[in-house]
């Protein structure tokens, strides 16, 4: 495999890894909020 061909793979296999990261971290971001009740304000707004 020449030169140029592995830093084409190379540079689409980081783009796709950021990509699977940044999905990742979304994902867990959104749902650490919708599991977590003391930051959710219905539940704040019951227990007061």
């Amino acid at each position: 495999m020449n030169r140029k061909k592995h830093n084409v793979l190379m540079l689409i296999g980081v783009i796709i890894l950021s990509i699977l990261l940044l999905v990742w971290l979304f994902l867990g971001t959104t749902l650490e909020e919708e599991g977590d009740p003391v930051v959710t304000p219905y539940t704040v707004e019951e227990t007061s």
